[in-house]
């Protein structure tokens, strides 16, 4: 299996209060051994956060110092896997939201909580269809982007939306609410949610940059005959061009008709949105579908890791590209973690990558940062 990538040691500080400041220095200083980073900027701590690679391990943030990106900060740095300590530290006097628990400015109570285990607040989405419903219809669904890469030229040409349901202050992955969802009957409700959230985010934004947005389809909702029409009422919330939009097909049900997905698959095309199938595995019984008219293949992350270690697994992914060589469609490696994988994938023709070493999923408004950083780092 590949190495996993390491998060950087770094402790990163969003304070602006002098009291604040000092003492998360100094706590920081004792448990990380280096300096912290310290900005008083929430976009530049949002920025720093989303760079390529892994970020900061741990964190202390000033309340008063996120706005107005509280939730963006939060919705980044939640990933239990990667963030070891996100600390809240509060001058007396200041404004702390509700549900947060913030410490005084005193070093040895920070350096323990930087130290320690890490104590997640948050409430868990709802369970019962009319709180998902109504979830939906009040703004609880957040959308995240993850960047997608061509190799050759290491440009940004596609963003992946990936859903995530807010919590108290925490953002929930789609495996806490998605499987609700659908067992509610609401697995159009969350597409519509999706679609347009992102033409809201990515109206004007994706045209500039020049990239599609993908959202994720399933397999009944693909064969649906209105799906052109109901993506086209999202699109236009935000301004969203056709061509800008492409969905990716789930891989949670057995296709059963593959002319009827023939089919399905060109009304797509004809309405301008570009089709993808996701999660390519190794001896996937979906492989005749890469015969049929997507514009690309996404490789599953489970079998980009074994790459490096499988020389099954590198000549599946190499009878996978030549096909699609010929056939025009694009190939994407998911879950790029490091060095190692982006040199595996390349070596083997595969076009397009995304994965955290090239970027973790973020918010719309700090994509064009992400890109800057991206282009400076001469990765690949």
């Amino acid at each position: 299996m590949a190495k996993r990538l390491e998060a950087s040691g770094e402790v990163l500080i969003l304070a602006r209060h002098p009291l604040v400041i000092a003492a998360a220095r100094a706590a920081a200083q004792r448990v990380s051994g280096q300096l912290p980073r310290h900005t008083d900027n929430a976009l530049e701590a949002l920025a720093h956060l989303s760079r390529p690679g892994l970020p900061p391990r741990r964190v202390m943030l000033e309340p008063a110092a996120m706005d107005p990106l509280w939730t963006e900060l939060l919705s980044t740095i939640d990933d239990p896997s990667l963030t070891d300590a996100m600390v809240f530290v509060a001058a007396e006097g200041s404004t702390v939201p509700d549900g947060v628990a913030a410490l005084p400015p005193e070093a040895a109570q920070l350096e323990r909580a930087l130290s320690g285990p890490r104590e997640r607040q948050e409430r868990s989405p709802p369970r019962s269809p009319e709180a998902l419903a109504a979830g939906l219809d009040r703004g609880a669904l957040l959308v995240r982007y993850q960047p997608v890469v061509d190799i050759a030229t290491r440009r940004l040409v596609m963003v992946e939306a990936l859903s995530r349901w807010r919590g108290s202050p925490m953002a929930h992955g789609p495996d806490s609410f998605v499987p609700q969802l659908e067992r509610a009957g609401l697995s159009r409700a969350l597409a519509v949610a999706v679609v347009s959230r992102s033409a809201q985010d990515f109206g004007t934004l994706a045209p500039r940059l020049g990239i599609r947005v993908s959202v994720n389809v399933s397999l009944d909702q693909l064969l649906q005959r209105d799906l052109p029409l109901w993506i086209a009422r999202a699109r236009a919330t935000g301004g969203l061009p056709a061509r800008a939009l492409g969905v990716e097909l789930t891989e949670n049900m057995p296709v059963r008709d593959l002319s009827t997905l023939h089919r399905a698959i060109r009304h797509m095309n004809d309405a301008g949105q570009e089709v993808y199938l996701d999660d390519l595995t190794l001896d996937d019984g979906r492989l005749a579908l890469t015969r049929l008219p997507f514009a690309g293949i996404k490789l599953d992350k489970g079998l980009v890791m074994s790459l490096p270690d499988s020389a099954r697994a590198r000549q599946f992914v190499l009878n996978v590209v030549r096909h699609a060589d010929r056939a025009g469609q694009m190939v994407t490696a998911e879950g790029v973690a490091d060095e190692r994988l982006w040199h595996a994938v390349s070596s083997l023709g595969v076009h397009r990558a995304q994965g955290f070493w090239v970027g973790r999923p973020l918010p719309h408004a700090v994509l064009p940062a992400w890109r800057r950083s991206w282009a400076g780092s001469h990765r690949g």
